[in-house]
């Protein structure tokens, strides 16, 4: 008996940036299943606080961006899978790409390929993202609290 494992090719879109604190981010993906995740103003305001406090302030949008991108994929995301990341943060790009990579290897044990490109309007992750954040069309974004953020940051090894 064969037994397949198909690779999927997963694309992550954001909308609403994390370093806007006023206002709440979605991050979704899409391949054969579509989800998003949502963060809210205050919570990102408070992530952005435990960076000022350990002496890292810098790395809060970069290090918030990866884990929220975990967060939204880690119970769908299988080894060998190609995980597409839209391009959010130019000069950060490998910082992302590894420390996903590392992430993914590390809290759920699947080796994955992430690469970084822009992924277009005509994707399905930024149509969910967009109508997410603009309309509230779909209503399928799970909230994510910043303690869940936090926690995936300090298993991390990343800061």
């Amino acid at each position: 008996m064969l037994i397949f494992n198909i690779i999927m090719k997963i694309e992550i879109d954001q909308s609403g940036k994390i370093e806007h604190t006023n206002r709440k981010t979605i991050i979704a993906f899409s391949n054969s299943n579509n989800g998003a995740i949502v963060i809210s103003g205050n919570d990102k305001k408070t992530v952005q606080r435990y960076f000022r406090s350990i002496g890292k302030p810098r790395l809060f949008i970069y290090v918030a961006f990866v884990a929220l991108i975990y967060l939204l994929i880690k119970d769908h995301v299988k080894n060998g899978d190609q995980v597409i990341v839209d391009r959010e943060y130019p000069g950060y790009e490998s910082f992302i790409r590894k420390s996903l990579k590392n992430l993914v290897q590390k809290l759920s044990g699947k080796d994955v390929t992430v690469s970084i490109w822009q992924i277009g309007k005509k994707s399905t992750a930024h149509d969910l993202a967009w109508k997410e954040l603009k309309m509230r069309v779909q209503n399928l974004a799970k909230r994510v609290t910043y303690d869940k953020v936090i926690a995936v940051i300090k298993k991390s090894g990343n800061i």
